[in-house]
């Protein structure tokens, strides 16, 4: 049974939403994020460091409390960060010539270069230097001799430079397979297995991002598929037929592409970077019942320069206006609920998921007070509001129907997952620690863009934010005061 709350109650919520929850508003918050100034806000960075000074002031201005722990809002923790500089590129170097009747056997090269963010991306956690070397394509990158399965077997690339891609040739959706296979999935292992075995560079078929391994004399960076198509021609394949051949006869068909590569990523590494989770609470009014909590979470980092500017205005931009704006409207409503209600601004998500890990490990408050987390992850785009659980924790769907058809009225669809396969979002972090956890999402309609350039302000529609952030508001609401 949800608590009663009088009239009065509900009145003096509802002043305070229609006071402080506006898509003007909202809409600015994104708009601050997205500024260049912020330098894509970079998990160790000061760009991150600037965008956590923000929060944390806003929180001081609107008198939600710290913790003893973090006096100043953050919940500092290590994080080594690596910066990339302008002036890193990817070239491709083309065969057109074999003077093979020489007494010395050269081969001319032609050098095409690419344009960033269309064909390639900074490796978000390469190390520094130049290299040209051949260009060997190793399927997914994955040795797994106990599954049968080795991308390395037969070919030498030692000096070499690999062409690879995320996850596994593995298409079964059966949990006993995903489990076999997660290891392979993580791209810390792309990378261990390319150093093993004397690899000095990658082109990596993926999504950029700071969440891979490093290795000091390893550069890589990311590839799309103009620059892959461009690698496959002239080898008497495709990249199409060869990646469902593997993943049709689960063998590797790893070979020589016959051109070259130039990788120039210039990078700073940083060991004593700190990550910074920025946290405030809204103290419960019920005498008991406020050493119970609510967590509203966030993720308030993105990619930063690689080696330009991208804003994350949907991811996540978009999800931290909504936890500002909800945190704002309940500091500011003159009844408060039973629970308290914490606001979890998170680091390094886009890092591998450091900062809320980081804080199942350090938890401010202890996990079995934790009656929800509501953690957000692109918001901004959508006419539909999506909620996930945990397939353990499906009564906790309640607090958001009731949200929904009472104060919102969007189409919405909820769901439970066991999340087997690479955690990808901080709500998973959390659900895998045993807290009862919903991730929420906006989606349907207009396309929205991931780890891109084109993930700007211009694609934020600022009613979904009002609409999202009303739903997140009388969500935890309905929780704190059940």
């Amino acid at each position: 049974m949800f608590g009663q709350v009088n009239p009065a109650q509900t009145r003096d919520y509802l002043d305070s939403m229609f006071d402080n929850i506006r898509s003007d508003k909202l809409y600015g918050y994104v708009a601050e994020l997205s500024d260049s100034s912020y330098q894509g806000r970079l998990a160790g960075s000061p760009g991150m460091e600037k965008a956590a000074n923000w929060a944390a002031g806003l929180f001081k201005e609107w008198n939600l409390k710290p913790f003893s722990e973090a006096p100043d809002y953050v919940q500092y923790y290590p994080h080594p960060c690596v910066e990339v500089q302008y002036g890193s590129y990817v070239n491709i170097l083309f065969p057109i010539a074999d003077n093979s009747k020489k007494k010395k056997k050269e081969i001319t090269y032609i050098t095409k270069s690419y344009p960033w963010a269309e064909c390639w991306y900074a490796g978000g956690t390469s190390g520094n230097g130049n290299i040209t070397a051949d260009v060997v394509y190793a399927g997914y990158g994955v040795c797994a001799p106990e599954l049968g399965y080795d991308d390395y077997a037969g070919i030498d690339v030692r000096g070499k430079i690999v062409l690879i891609e995320g996850e596994t040739p593995n298409t079964s959706r059966n949990r006993d397979t995903l489990l076999m296979w997660y290891k392979h999935t993580l791209h810390h292992s792309k990378v261990e297995n390319a150093v093993n075995h004397g690899a000095i560079g990658m082109l990596y078929y993926w999504v950029p991002g700071p969440n891979n391994g490093r290795d000091e004399n390893f550069v890589y960076a990311y590839v799309t598929e103009p620059m892959v198509d461009d690698l496959f021609l002239g080898t008497g394949k495709t990249y199409k037929e060869t990646i469902e051949t593997i993943r049709k006869t689960r063998k590797p068909a790893s070979f020589d592409m016959g051109k070259k590569a130039n990788i120039n990523m210039i990078t700073t590494y940083n060991p004593d970077a700190t990550g910074k989770n920025v946290v405030g609470f809204i103290k419960g009014s019920d005498p008991v019942l406020c050493d119970e909590y609510v967590i509203v979470s966030a993720h308030l980092d993105h990619l930063g320069m690689i080696p330009y500017h991208i804003a994350g205005a949907n991811d996540n931009n978009s999800s931290t206006a909504v936890l500002m704006g909800a945190a704002e409207a309940v500091a500011k409503s003159k009844t408060k609920p039973k629970r308290s209600i914490i606001f979890l601004n998170l680091d390094g998500e886009e890092a591998g998921l450091t900062g809320s890990t980081y804080y199942t490990l350090h938890p401010l408050v202890p996990k079995e007070k934790v009656k929800l987390i509501i953690n957000l992850e692109q918001v901004g785009i959508g006419n539909t509001i999506g909620v996930t659980y945990g397939y353990d924790t499906p009564q906790i769907e309640k607090y958001f129907s009731r949200a929904m058809s009472e104060y919102v009225h969007r189409p919405f669809r909820a769901g439970s997952t066991q999340y087997i396969t690479r955690p990808r979002t901080d709500g998973a972090v959390f659900m895998k620690a045993g807290y009862p956890t919903v991730d929420t999402r906006a989606f349907g309609g207009r396309r929205g863009y991931y780890h891109s350039p084109k993930d700007d302000l211009p694609t934020i529609d600022a009613q979904t934010l009002e609409d999202v952030c009303k739903f997140v508001y009388w969500s935890a609401i309905n929780a704190a005061d059940e």
